[in-house]
């Protein structure tokens, strides 16, 4: 017999305890009042011989009990079976956590290098023809062999820091895949910490545990700490747009329990640091606040946000990735239905060539790649569309694009019914003609386009007149009023469809139906759409579950040459899976081997070996991992047992108790349980025999 715990031995020593309680409750004398000492005399003569042997039987069944609890503590282990100290050899699974959380300090060091340290000495301490599977976070292919003792080591010793944080469900149903084929006996230490963002068992899980394995978790506390963590980001404007200033929101999310003021905060584009700021923290409350900055030049941009939060410092930044335009890309389509005055009133509104690059085109001569690369499309004076130009429409919209019908008057095609409903808006309503125009009674201030367009709520603002217009009682669920009349009936609605947006005209800019085209108000409005046109994405991902990108457009590319690149370095080049599909090319993107930070989609021309870049983007840890808070070992223990891994433990220890711990556990099974009943029968039978005293039948003392 062995002990976990042989310290514990020591409280045997309080079994001196009940014997000295037993001894001196016999020397205690109590007066009787007894009327007649013959009897007496007779009574303590047959009764003595049987009271002490009870009461030796009283105190052995107490010291009984209380040395099988002392017993129990100390985790005796029986029935040895050799394990690894045997002839026969073992299949041994060492799972290292090496997750970004355990970068941090624990009672050893840092966790990860005392994860290693005790994985070591568990293989030091195995037997020479043990076997075994050592792997990471990472799930690596090539961990998947066998190693011999010597290999192990080695593989222990390389092991770095990552950026993946994968479920322990998946953790252990990779151990069992390693496992399940191997020979003789098994068994499975998981070096981690316990942290709750990724130690849930999904009920998936369920019927898929293996209750026969031994499953050891070897953890060690870490110190509560405070982190802040950059939550996310987001542009105040849809559009980057070179030369404008911007405003960047960024959201901060911490534990901290008592406020904190002046902590830095700052971004830098392309490598230049180009805003500084603060911000506090208050408990229970997420931060928010904003970086100014102004985009010098059009391109594609490596952003990153920092912030100083030490110990905890690989959530410290958040990388992004966009575009910035230089000119606003417009496809004017002009119907048959539009006349030359209708076209000249839409082309004045763009006519700055220094902020848009406008593309006429009629609906009879459409250029379908020149559509798909604008920002907004405005569609004048078409009767019935095509099916063609709705499907490039509405596909357009989906995937970020803006969008502006003005339509023809008095009648439609069915088109525009196509249209309109693929968008959600439930039709174009019905025409109204007036003798006399009416004028309209509400502009929508409030509304995202005009953000920034007044200094202060407009008060009796001198709205355009109608005298015809496609009436609708009421918007469609995904649309809003910008232009209304008085009864709340729309006139100019936005909606938003997919990624983009699109607006509604209720009438044409023909001066016989309206005096929209000469009223100052639709110049800010339609260069507010031009400017809002095309939601510039950031694209950010989480390192660790790779996942597919969506390239749009790329026609005629094939699917050789995609590559990805880091932005810090420039030799760091990663070879990409791309297949075409529907709308353009979906892109593999590796990150569970990618690095939190920068970096650079590219495609090579087999032909010229020149590079073009496609677009820029973020990797970051995984979010999650910013939850430090860990699970307590008894909990954790518990969950595994009721999820049908009956055979687990969780040691914490350093590395010399836990090599002695782990030989005891290979020994055989703990006899704690059995020393825990047998006490409990110690106490049950003391009880019987007081029980019995109590109930005997007192003595004869009739005279003959």
């Amino acid at each position: 017999m062995q002990f976990v715990h042989p310290e514990v031995l020591w409280a045997l020593s309080a079994l001196t305890i009940p014997v000295l309680v037993h001894l001196f409750s016999l020397r205690r004398h109590r007066k009787v009042q007894f009327s007649q000492t013959a009897f007496l005399r007779e009574v303590k003569q047959e009764s003595r011989s049987r009271s002490r042997i009870r009461h030796w039987l009283v105190l052995l069944m107490r010291m009984l009990a209380m040395a099988c609890i002392v017993l129990a503590f100390a985790q005796p282990v029986l029935d040895g079976a050799g394990g690894g100290q045997g002839d026969h050899a073992r299949t041994l699974a060492l799972y290292l956590d090496n997750s970004p959380s355990m970068e941090l300090e624990g009672a050893n060091g840092p966790l990860l290098e005392a994860a290693k340290s005790g994985a070591s000495a568990l293989v030091d301490a195995a037997g020479p023809t043990d076997r075994f599977h050592i792997f990471t976070s990472e799930f690596d292919p090539a961990d998947r062999r066998t190693l011999s003792k010597a290999e192990a080591l080695d593989r222990i010793a390389a092991i770095r820091g990552g950026h993946t944080a994968p479920a322990m469900g998946e953790v252990l149903l990779q151990v069992q895949d390693r496992l399940g084929d191997e020979p003789g006996e098994t068994a499975a230490y998981l070096f981690t910490d316990l942290q709750s963002s990724s130690h849930a068992l999904d009920a998936k899980l369920a019927g898929q545990a293996d209750s026969s394995l031994d499953v050891r978790f070897v953890t060690q506390a870490i110190a509560t700490k405070v982190n802040v963590r950059i939550d996310s980001a987001w542009f105040e404007a849809p559009m980057r747009l070179a030369e404008r200033s911007e405003v960047l929101h960024v959201r901060l999310s911490h534990d901290a329990e008592r406020p904190v003021d002046d902590l830095p905060l700052s971004l830098d584009i392309n490598g230049n640091r180009v805003a500084i700021g603060s911000y506090g923290l208050r408990p229970g409350l997420a931060t928010d606040t904003v970086l100014r900055f102004r985009h010098e030049a059009a391109g594609h941009v490596h952003a990153t946000v920092r912030t100083v939060d030490a110990p905890v410092t690989f959530d410290d930044a958040l990388h992004l990735g966009y575009e910035v335009q230089d000119r606003v890309s417009i496809a004017l389509i002009q119907g048959r239905e539009s006349g030359p005055v209708e076209q000249v009133a839409l082309q004045r509104l763009f006519a700055d060539a220094t902020l848009h690059d406008v593309i006429d085109m009629t609906e009879g001569s459409l250029d379908y790649d020149l559509l798909a690369a604008a920002d907004l499309l405005a569609l004048q004076g078409v009767n019935d569309p095509s099916s063609g130009l709705v499907q490039a429409l509405l596909d357009g919209v989906d995937r970020g694009q803006s969008a502006w019908f003005i339509p023809p008057a008095e009648r439609l095609g069915s088109g525009w019914s196509e249209l309109l409903t693929g968008l959600g808006t439930g039709g174009p309503g019905t025409w109204i003609a007036l003798e006399e125009p009416a004028r309209l009674g509400q502009l929508h201030h409030d509304h995202p386009l005009f953000a920034g367009v007044f200094s202060q709520a407009p008060k009796r603002v001198d709205l355009p007149s109608v005298r015809g217009w496609y009436g609708r009682q009421r918007p469609g669920m995904r649309e809003r009023r910008i232009l209304s009349f008085a009864d709340g009936k729309p006139f100019l609605t936005a909606g938003t469809h997919g990624q983009g947006r699109f607006y509604w005209m209720a009438s044409p800019l023909d001066v016989a139906w309206n005096n929209v085209a000469q009223h100052a108000l639709l110049v800010p409005t339609a260069l507010r759409m031009a400017e809002t046109a095309r939601a510039s994405g950031i694209r950010q991902f989480d390192a660790g579950q790779d996942e597919d990108l969506l390239v749009r457009g790329m026609r005629g590319v094939g699917s050789e040459g995609w590559t990805l690149q880091s932005a810090s370095d420039s030799a760091s080049r990663t070879l990409l899976s791309a297949r075409a599909v529907p709308g353009g090319h979906r892109v593999r993107l590796p990150l569970s081997q990618l690095e939190p930070g920068a970096y650079t989609l590219s495609l090579t021309d087999a032909a010229t070996d020149a590079g073009q870049t496609i677009l820029t983007l973020g990797v970051n840890p995984p979010a999650a991992e910013s939850d430090l808070s860990t699970l307590d070992p008894d909990s954790w223990k518990q969950a595994m047992v009721t999820a049908g891994w009956r055979q687990t433990e969780v040691l914490s220890a350093d590395i010399q108790e836990l090599v002695s711990a782990v030989a005891v556990l290979e020994e055989g099974q703990p006899a704690w349980l059995g020393l825990i009943a047998l006490s409990l029968l110690f106490l049950l039978l003391e009880m019987v025999l007081l029980k019995r005293k109590s109930a005997a039948p007192p003595p004869d003392l009739s005279t003959p």
